[in-house]
């Protein structure tokens, strides 16, 4: 078998898989992180009764200057391997959750094209993160933003140095503010919640408007100084308000709770979420690029939360 008739079968073998729709997709690699994902992914699959597919992408090695191509493995190898680390994962799945519905796939390529490729088939991705490797592109760290970015359905990104789940003692909290993207979450995090028997926690957080220097000789007046704050913090409070009547239309037995704090968003959903078991955030980013699309707040919770954030875009459930 040539190269190039192995890319094909891994294409199709990646098409069979795809065919119906299929309810969790976890990649797994092997790594610490990995098995943390995996570990949330099957505790997920388990509370919501819903298919997991384990998924492994072998991304083929470049060819250095210094190297010679014939020393690379066959995408042959590379796929077989891959179906291995995968069957590996779903193996370890079905000797600690009795019960959940489990497949496995392997693929060559790139991890988070392959994984955003299966979002559009998938209730719900799941990945670990780790910090990004000095080598542009590998380690689960730059997948995780990457798939936040761009997948076709909520991601859940699980770090952390151990498994937090969501339950009657660490609630569900999420980010809300006035965006359609909000909406979503909102909803996201309310059937988590549901399905854990968690509370549930509305974070909208607020900050204190601008002020130049040179602004102080057009507000000097303390009186509009104070209805600027409070305006803020109100136009916070609707927010999260709106956010509970949505939450009781949907599940109207979960217990919520609203916090407004003061401060950036991403310090105040971190901080809010020091005892949670999944942080949940819509982001508001626009655009084509990883960084534009993901959002800077989504991109510093991402960055330095220790418990499972969900990520919900626009347009992605």
């Amino acid at each position: 078998m040539t190269d190039r008739q192995a890319e094909a079968g891994t294409r199709a073998h990646s098409l069979d898989v795809a065919q119906g729709h299929l309810g969790i997709v976890v990649g797994f690699d092997e790594s610490p992180e990995g098995e943390l994902a995996l570990g949330w992914a099957a505790d997920h699959a388990k509370l919501c009764d819903l298919p997991l597919v384990v998924v492994y992408a072998a991304n083929p090695p470049a060819v250095l200057p210094w190297t010679s191509g014939a020393f690379l493995p066959s995408q042959t190898d590379l796929r077989q391997t891959a179906a291995r680390v995968a069957r590996r994962g779903a193996e370890r799945v079905r000797r600690s959750h009795e019960g959940v519905q489990v497949h496995s796939t392997g693929v060559v390529g790139s991890p988070a094209a392959e994984l955003v490729a299966l979002s559009g088939s998938a209730s719900l991705v799941v990945v670990g993160h780790r910090p990004t490797s000095a080598i542009p592109g590998s380690g689960l760290g730059s997948v995780s933003f990457a798939l936040s970015a761009h997948a076709r359905c909520p991601v859940v990104v699980v770090q952390g140095e151990t498994l937090r789940q969501r339950g009657p003692e660490r609630p569900v909290v999420v980010g809300v503010d006035s965006s359609r993207s909000s909406l979503r979450a909102v909803s996201f995090a309310a059937d988590a919640a549901k399905a854990a028997g968690a509370e549930l926690v509305v974070v909208s957080a607020w900050t204190k408007p601008d002020r130049e220097p040179w602004m102080n000789e057009l507000w000097s007046d303390p009186g509009r100084t104070a209805d600027r704050l409070a305006a803020a913090y109100e136009a916070a409070a609707s927010c999260a308000e709106d956010a509970v009547a949505q939450v009781k239309q949907q599940h109207p037995d979960i217990v919520t709770e609203t916090r407004t704090p003061e401060g950036p968003p991403a310090e105040a959903l971190l901080a809010e979420s020091e005892d949670a078991g999944l942080l949940v955030v819509g982001p508001r980013g626009h655009g084509g690029f990883a960084g534009l699309a993901l959002g800077s707040v989504t991109r510093a919770v991402i960055r330095h939360a220790e418990l499972p954030v969900a990520v919900v875009r626009e347009g992605a459930l």
